[in-house]
C-alpha cells in the first residue's frame, strides 16, 4: 500500500490542547506546482506592421476593449468552480470532543482547515476531531485536482462540563516535586510522539466497544479539583472495576507502548487504531500484550488496576486524533 498522498498540517492552539506542527512544505509545493497557469493575454500587434495598415477606430471598436476587460473581471470575481457537495461524505456528530469519518470523491490538491491536522489517505479517507473547546463553527475548504472547490461549514455542538472533585489523594500526588515534574514532562513528550504518528490502518471502521464493564465515575472534559485545588482537565472516561478485571481492545490495532509506572498514569498501554487515532489505557494492574503486537477487537490487553495517581481501582480510557483529545464515550454504544 502506498504512502498517503498528502499530509496537511495546520497550527492548532486551544486553551487545553497542544499545538499541532506547522503545515507541510511538501504539500504547499505540490499545491503550487499543480495550480494551472492563468490564461495568457492575446499577443500584441506586430511592431513591424505599418501604421497605415490599421483602420481608423470607430466608437464601437473603441468600446470593445473595455467590454472585454469587464467580462474578464466578471469571470475573475466568480472565482474557481464550486464542487458538488456529494464530493465529500461525512459520518458522525460534529460536537466538542467528537470524531467524524470523512471521504473525498476525487483527488485532493490542497485543503485548508484552520485549527486541525488532517491526513488524507490514498483512498481519500480521513478523520476529523473537534477539541473540547471547539468554536461554534469551523470551515473546511477543499480544492480538488480539477480545480473545483468545496467549502463545508461544521456547526459544532457545544457541551457543558461539570466539575469533577477528587478528594483523599496523598498530598504528594497533588503538589508534585521537581523530580516528578521532570519525569512527567519526559513521559508526555514520549506519548505525544506516539500519538502524532500516522499509520495506514483503518480499524476505526468497525466501530468501538467498551474496554471493560463498570460504573462511570468521571467523564471527558471535566475540570478537576484535586483535594480542593485546580487539577486541570480530565481527558478520559473513568470506568470503576475491581483490580484484575480484564481490559479489552475497543477496536483492532497495533500496540505502540507498554510501560510501567509512568508519572501519574501508572502502568500504561497505547493502542494505534490507524490514521492518527489512538487509545490510551492508564492505571493498569497487568499487561497481556507487548509493543508491536497486532490485536483484534475484544482481545484482552491488560487488567484494571490502581497504579499511578488514583484513589481507587478503575480504568481511565483516553483517545486522541494526533494531538486533539476526543471523547471515547461518544464512540461506543450507550451503557456497557
Amino acid at each position: 500500500m502506498r504512502v498517503p498522498a498528502l499530509l496537511v498540517s495546520l497550527l492548532a492552539v486551544t486553551a487545553c490542547d497542544r499545538g499541532a506542527p506547522s503545515g507541510s512544505p511538501a504539500a504547499s509545493a505540490q499545491a503550487s506546482a499543480d495550480t494551472p497557469p492563468a490564461a495568457s493575454a492575446a499577443p500584441p500587434a506586430s511592431a513591424s506592421a505599418p501604421a497605415a495598415a490599421a483602420p481608423e477606430a470607430t466608437p464601437a471598436d473603441a468600446a470593445a476593449p473595455p467590454q472585454a476587460s469587464a467580462s474578464a473581471a466578471s469571470a475573475a470575481d466568480a472565482g474557481p468552480p464550486a464542487a458538488d457537495a456529494s464530493r465529500l461524505s461525512v459520518e458522525g456528530r460534529a460536537v466538542q470532543g467528537g470524531l467524524l469519518r470523512a471521504k473525498l470523491n476525487g483527488k485532493l490538491r490542497r485543503m485548508a482547515f484552520p485549527g486541525h491536522r488532517v491526513t488524507v489517505s490514498d483512498e481519500g479517507e480521513f478523520l476529523i476531531a473537534f477539541s473540547r473547546n471547539a468554536p461554534a463553527q469551523e470551515k473546511l475548504t477543499i480544492t480538488f485536482d480539477d480545480g473545483q472547490v468545496l467549502e463545508k461549514v461544521f456547526d459544532v455542538e457545544p457541551r457543558k462540563f461539570e466539575i469533577d472533585k477528587v478528594d483523599n489523594l496523598p498530598e504528594k500526588m497533588v503538589k508534585l516535586d521537581m523530580a516528578t515534574r521532570v519525569k512527567l514532562t519526559q513521559a508526555d513528550k514520549k506519548l505525544d510522539a506516539l500519538r502524532n504518528k500516522y499509520s495506514k490502518k483503518n480499524c476505526y471502521k468497525d466501530g468501538f466497544i467498551w474496554p471493560t464493564k463498570g460504573p462511570i465515575t468521571s467523564r471527558y472534559g471535566q475540570p478537576r479539583l484535586l483535594n480542593g485545588t485546580d487539577g486541570g482537565i480530565h481527558w478520559g472516561v473513568d470506568i470503576s472495576a475491581p483490580v484484575g478485571t480484564p481490559v479489552r481492545a475497543p477496536a483492532c490495532g497495533k500496540i505502540l507502548l507498554v510501560e510501567r509506572d509512568l508519572p501519574l498514569s501508572g502502568h500504561t498501554i497505547v493502542l494505534d487504531h490507524g490514521h492518527g487515532l489512538t487509545s490510551t489505557f492508564i492505571h493498569l494492574h497487568g499487561f497481556s500484550v507487548k509493543v508491536n503486537d497486532e490485536v483484534k477487537q475484544g482481545q484482552v490487553i491488560g487488567t484494571v488496576g490502581m497504579t499511578g495517581r488514583t484513589n481507587g481501582a478503575h480504568l481511565d480510557w483516553r483517545m486522541n486524533l494526533f494531538e486533539t483529545r476526543v471523547d471515547p464515550e461518544l464512540l461506543v454504544p450507550p451503557g456497557k
